[in-house]
Formats: C-alpha cells, structure tokens, sequence
C-alpha cells in the first residue's frame, strides 16, 4: 500500500472516529473534544515517527484537512460556530504538539497536551458555547400567551408579577439530563423567593407518551416543579424554539432572557443565577 492510500486511510479514520465518538457521547462536545483532539495528537506522533518529517507534514495535511474543511462547511453554511471554533483552532494544534514530543521525546509533553485537550473540552467549549448562542439572549419582548399543564393536565397560569424561569427539554436531549442536576440546586436556592418560580418545561417529541413522561423525572427524584408542553410545533411557533436544553426568563410579562440553561461552575457569563439575580435587584434600584 502505498503512502497516499495510507494517509487517505488514516483521514478517513479520523472523520469516522468523530463519527463515532458523538455517537457514544450523544453528541457532548466536552468529552468529544478531549477524545477527538487525543486521537489526532497519538495518530500524528505515529506519523511522525514512520515517515521523514517533510513527509511526515504533507501526511499530517492529508490526515486533518478533511475534518477541517467539514468544520468549515459547517461553521459557514449551517453557522455552527460555537461547535466548531475550537476544532478548527484546536485539531491543527493537537498536531503541533505532537511533533514537539516526536522532537524533544519528554512524556510531560504527552501529559501536557492531554490536560490542554481538557481544558479546552471542558473550560473553553462551554464558555464559547455560551457567549456564541447568547450574545441575543437578553431582550424586553413579548411573551405570548403558551398552553402549558403539570402531571394532572391542570392547565398552568404564570403570574405576571413573578420572574418566571422555564427550563425546556426533551426526552431525547441528554444533556438535558445531565443539567437537571444544575436546575435543582437553582431551584433549591430560590424556593423560599415568593418572587421567583421556577420550571422544568418538557416538549413532547412524536412518540412521547405522557403518561411515560411524567414518570422520568419523578424516578429521578428532583423536587423542582415539572410542566408540560402542548406540542414542539406551539412552541416553536410561539416561542421561537427548536433546540433543547433552552432557557427562558419571564418578568412581568416580557421574556427577558431566551438562550441556553448553564448553572456549570466553569462557565463564567450568562449563569443562570446571574440572570436572575439581575431581574432581583431591578426592583431594588
């Protein structure tokens, strides 16, 4: 097998290893990130070290262009920025460092870069996730009138003189899940606030049975209150949403804030207790 038909293996690999590590990780970029960016760090040291170093560039080329130029269809046409920024910046780095271990031969490079891979994974996808998709998310609109009920299908009315924080999600959103953790401590700190209400808003996916539904949550034990969509399409019509998890803040009837839930440690802007610790304080000044 000749060295182009190995390179085109070894791209073709990389671009099924993304494949795949979204599959295992039902699409969290936090760990695909650490995962992918190793991968491409172990693959290039190899390379480097089965081929002279100009071959060894040109086949570092072949290996990353591919998956670079599909982060840039996806960065350009479908605007993924948030999701792929940091592999565009980070893959062709995750090479670098791999020939400065193929060159200096110190395993703390291999540490090093692994704990970088990390970081950027774990630290600086979330904070560019969320600055990217929020830079909107703060407004004064109109909340329009969204048909919501709890377990017993008792219709919800919200009280237009409280700051009303709606957590949406889906049954088929595993991040969703993994934040419900998040929402419970919010929910905890501000139970004993008459000013503050807060809800997990389940939308139906086709298959949903409600029944099912109501049940999840009330296995898992959380203690925040739980209400339900009529449909996706009522709320996509009428709020604007089509992705989950989803946050918005109602304040006197105006939506205030719609963007992404983040209650994470790590993420240092548009917290969810930020946003309502800001509503708070309006009254008081």
């Amino acid at each position: 097998m000749n060295l182009l038909k190995k390179n085109i293996i070894l791209a073709l690999s990389l671009i099924i290893t993304y494949v795949f590590l979204g599959t295992i990780t039902y699409g969290d970029h936090s760990l695909m990130l650490l995962l992918f960016l190793t991968t491409s760090f172990f693959i290039s040291i190899k390379i480097f070290q089965t081929n002279k170093t100009n071959e060894a560039f040109k086949s570092i080329l072949i290996l990353i262009a591919p998956m670079m130029i599909i982060f840039l269809l996806l960065f350009f046409i479908y605007n993924q920025y948030s999701r792929t920024i940091l592999y565009l910046i980070f893959l062709p780095i995750s090479s670098l460092l791999a020939y400065t271990y193929f060159k200096f031969k110190h395993k703390v490079i291999i540490f090093l870069s692994i704990a970088i891979f990390g970081i950027v994974g774990y630290v600086f996808f979330q904070n560019v996730l969320v600055l990217v998709e929020n830079q909107n998310a703060e407004m004064n609109g109109r909340y329009p009138v969204v048909h919501f009920t709890d377990e017993n299908k008792t219709t919800v009315n919200f009280e237009k003189d409280k700051i009303i924080v709606l957590d949406f999600w889906s049954t088929s959103c595993a991040i969703c899940f993994t934040k419900f953790p998040d929402l419970e401590k919010t929910y905890l700190k501000y139970k004993n606030n008459p000013n503050v209400l807060i809800y997990a808003v389940n939308v139906p996916l086709r298959n949903d049975k409600f029944d099912e539904t109501t049940t999840i949550l009330k296995k898992l034990g959380y203690t925040f209150p739980k209400i339900y969509a009529a449909s996706a399409k009522q709320v996509e019509d009428s709020l604007k949403i089509n992705a989950y998890p989803h946050l918005l803040i109602i304040k006197n009837g105006k939506i205030r804030f719609s963007g992404i839930l983040e209650t994470d440690k790590k993420v240092f802007m548009y917290t969810v207790d930020d946003q309502i610790e800001k509503l708070i304080y309006e009254d008081k000044s």
